[in-house]
């Protein structure tokens, strides 16, 4: 096969300009390029070699992982129980992939689904090692996000997209139901329109989170609710809506467990009461808010039914699945399946679907328990809630459409970063004549305590004084109540 490139000279100079930013960046702003280059260029652009394709974003990719690798920086990474489960997900992507119908086409998509995946994740592993690396991040996604809100308003306003230079993305921009849905850079309006819904939680933590910051903000706001207007999108739509109720409960959050368990009653009880199964209440829903939803409750439906076909290594013939022989252009062997979580199981069958959602479960279960080992009053509460809702948002945004193109790598960027917020350490000596280093003082100091004091638990005070002290120090995480006992950790010693 002859080697072939697609580069258009904007194009050549853009990605020069950003694989040297990745490399020579300080660590903390490594991250920055890949992510404007993602937002910001059509997937039209592409390197093929040996059949290989290499769009820009996997380029920067490849840099990043040299990148790390020449610095040390992979050195620091420290292998947690979900990097682990991501790695074991990648592996049975392509093993249980392949097997469906054994080929090297075959074999060559999921190797490039796993180099996207596994590049994606541990280059953001390896990056991002502090809150202040996560805002870094979240104030570029903000600043990108002005010009491709721009760009839409432009083909909002002239139904031609100018990014439709670069290959990738139509010149004449959609329309249905007598409205322009415009998609800048990324391959369907859908997915234009959920980037921009699931960037606006990080915006509002950032508002709060750094003060400095708030022009940008509410700027990087502005931006987002444009793209998801300007994509005319029910899906997106209703990513915002999630978003939206998601950040409001963070006042109501110690409610969170009462809701998860009254919204899975209610699925429940809708399961006995409906003629149809549970899942056309979407088909319900499009009625009011428009879109396809009665065409994504007929998948699930055909999902069930043709079980026996893709549970065990997925299926690469999906075509009969469709209402009257209905497929997709590029593939005719298969129905346009417009749902992440039955494509997880149509690429690599039930068990590439079970540890898909084992990640998302994980992921929810670090932004609970670091948001509940966080000092009350620290911003970096608000930031930890916005990643949770973020993440509900995508996995709302998976039932109405499949990431095929460079939201991925957002994705991916979302996982990393919730991954790391479990593994990040805060654990910092406070400096000296603040309240905290006072409060601690108080404690180590207290006669009575040195004399209570066994192995790293010692009795909890009844002293006004040494109340406030223990109280400091369980609030900024460095000691833990149980059984009537202050628990400290090794490394702080009574002598």
């Amino acid at each position: 096969m002859e080697d072939q490139a697609s580069f258009n000279p904007l194009a050549v100079a853009m990605l020069m300009v950003t694989a040297y930013l990745t490399w020579s960046l300080p660590r903390r702003f490594a991250i920055c390029p890949l992510l404007v280059m993602t937002c910001l260029m059509p997937l039209g652009q592409d390197l093929e070699l040996f059949g290989l394709h290499f769009h820009l974003f996997r380029i920067l990719l490849l840099i990043g992982m040299v990148r790390v690798v020449a610095k040390g920086e992979a050195a620091r990474l420290k292998f947690a129980h979900m990097d682990k489960l991501f790695i074991w997900w990648i592996m049975i992507s392509v093993l249980f992939g392949t097997m469906s119908k054994p080929s090297v086409e075959l074999l060559v998509n999921r190797f490039g689904d796993a180099y996207n995946a596994a590049g994606c994740y541990f280059f953001v592993r390896c990056i991002i090692v502090s809150f202040e690396d996560i805002v870094t991040s979240i104030c570029t996604l903000a600043l990108v996000s002005m010009p491709v809100a721009a760009f839409m308003l432009v083909e909002k306003t002239t139904a031609h997209n100018l990014l439709s230079v670069f290959g990738g993305v139509p010149e004449i921009t959609a329309v249905r139901d007598g409205h322009l849905r415009c998609q800048g850079a990324f391959r369907h309006p859908i997915l234009a329109g959920v980037y921009g819904a699931t960037q606006i939680p990080f915006f509002i933590a950032l508002w709060f989170y750094q003060p400095q910051s708030r022009r940008l903000a509410i700027a990087a706001l502005v931006s987002s609710l444009i793209i998801v207007i300007t994509a005319s999108s029910s899906g997106a739509l209703m990513a915002l809506f999630a978003g939206g109720c998601g950040m409001v409960m963070w006042k109501h959050r110690k409610y969170m467990r009462l809701i998860r368990r009254l919204t899975v009653v209610t699925i429940l009880m809708l399961a006995l009461i409906m003629n149809a199964p549970v899942w056309y209440l979407i088909a319900k829903l499009s009625d009011l808010t428009g879109g396809g939803g009665w065409h994504r409750a007929y998948l699930i439906d055909q999902a069930v039914a043709h079980f026996d076909e893709w549970w065990l290594f997925g299926t690469t013939y999906t075509a009969h699945w469709g209402p009257a022989g209905e497929v997709i252009a590029a593939d005719p062997n298969m129905m346009d399946i417009t749902n992440r979580y039955i494509m997880e199981g149509v690429k690599g069958g039930m068990l590439k679907l079970i540890f898909f959602v084992a990640i998302i479960v994980g992921c929810f279960k670090i932004v609970g328990r670091r948001i509940r080992t966080e000092a009350l009053g620290n911003p970096n509460r608000l930031l930890i809630w916005a990643m949770g809702v973020s993440l509900f948002a995508h996995c709302l945004s998976f039932l109405s459409v499949d990431y095929f193109d460079q939201i991925i790598v957002l994705w991916y960027w979302l996982l990393g970063v919730i991954v790391c917020i479990g593994c990040i350490s805060d654990k910092k000596p406070p400096p000296l004549g603040t309240e905290e280093s006072e409060a601690e003082n108080t404690l180590f100091e207290s006669s009575k305590f040195q004399n209570q004091f066994s192995g790293n638990a010692i009795d909890v005070p009844t002293s006004r004084d040494q109340t406030t002290a223990c109280e400091m120090l369980v609030l900024n995480g460095k000691a833990s109540i149980k059984a009537g006992r202050l628990m400290l950790p090794e490394n702080i010693y009574v002598c």
